[in-house]
């Protein structure tokens, strides 16, 4: 394969380590906010927080081990350096399975909204393929032990890493489509959109774009600085964007002012939704004055929208901030 051992593998895998590292305590940081912020959420969202910590924790000890047995133990020993610990195929497999559960909780949260079997479907296929393939892809490199030998599966990981990124841009593009649908004339509820549309776009192409970037790389060059770099943080990256998403709903609650926030959960992730209900009142008709309440419905994290329009009998406008949580079924 050609490979350059020290700088296109171990380099690349200790600087991805230190980034790892402090991706990891980001995670901490924003799950410890969660909790702290979110204390009403569902259970099934509380779980999820709770298991892709652990899952970002133990993975930050595989990692660590790794590079241990690989810049200390092996230090002066090339042929240690060439053998593919435990570590080195587990750390992969951790990074796949932390994005299937980020994109099967994405594609939960799109069918609670938009009862799109068709999407969930898709979304679903693409991820259950690419944690096969990287699971697999796993199993090999243990078994093949050597890693300056790892060249002719190649192809598992590039299945997996393309399935991946097919379905965070799946995600992505339901998830804005659905927000810029919802766009409606009342200005702040288009700032809403607007902001959650900025969390989508932003936490959805960093998941693509690395995944996009390491299957690239990995197909034109094989094994290679660039490609090894990313895999290590990866898993990370989408716990991250997971996290990031989840804790925008505080961010939302400062651009809704004067706007009524409600936010509800149900489903078998303690999906939440919010609705912000814009109140106006219609002095068209001054003998029968009512509200006019323009309701937008949003998966959180923003992922997708529907709107509605009631009308309800007021003699008068309010504008409020409220949020109800109802019970999990």
């Amino acid at each position: 394969m050609g490979i350059n051992l020290l700088q296109d593998i171990f380099g690349a895998l200790l600087s991805g380590v230190i980034v790892n590292s402090w991706i990891f305590g980001l995670v901490c940081v924003l799950s410890y906010q969660y909790y702290r912020n979110f204390p009403s959420d569902g259970k099934g969202n509380k779980i999820l927080v709770l298991w892709m910590l652990v899952l970002q924790a133990f993975n930050a000890i595989v990692v660590s081990k790794m590079i241990y047995f690989y810049i200390l133990t092996s230090f002066g020993n090339y042929d240690l350096l060439d053998f593919a610990t435990w570590e080195f195929a587990l750390f992969h497999g951790l990074s796949a399975i932390a994005a299937f559960f980020v994109q099967i909780y994405n594609a939960s949260r799109i069918f609670y909204l938009t009862r799109s079997y068709i999407a969930v479907a898709i979304i679903t296929l693409l991820a259950t393929v690419s944690v096969a393939f990287a699971l697999a892809s796993m199993s090999e490199v243990y078994a093949i032990v050597r890693i300056d030998q790892l060249g002719p599966v190649d192809w598992l990981a590039m299945v997996w890493l393309g399935s991946s990124a097919g379905c965070d841009i799946v995600i992505t593009v339901i998830q804005v489509f659905y927000l810029h649908r919802s766009r409606s004339t009342i200005a702040k509820t288009n700032r809403i959109i607007n902001l959650l549309i900025l969390y989508t776009m932003s936490t959805g192409l960093l998941t693509s774009i690395s995944v996009v970037i390491e299957v690239v790389t990995l197909a034109a060059l094989g094994w290679n600085y660039v490609h090894v770099f990313i895999s290590v943080p990866l898993g990370g990256l989408y716990t991250l964007s997971l996290l990031v998403n989840l804790d925008a709903r505080r961010q939302v609650r400062e651009v809704g002012e004067n706007t009524t926030l409600k936010t509800t959960r149900g489903g078998r992730f303690g999906i939440s939704s919010i609705q912000f209900i814009s109140a106006k009142t219609d002095e068209s008709t001054p003998e029968l004055a009512f509200k006019r309440e323009t309701i937008i419905e949003i998966g959180v994290p923003a992922h997708s929208v529907s709107a509605l329009t009631t009308q309800s009998g007021q003699d008068e406008s309010h504008t409020a901030w409220s949020e109800d949580v109802s019970r999990n079924s």
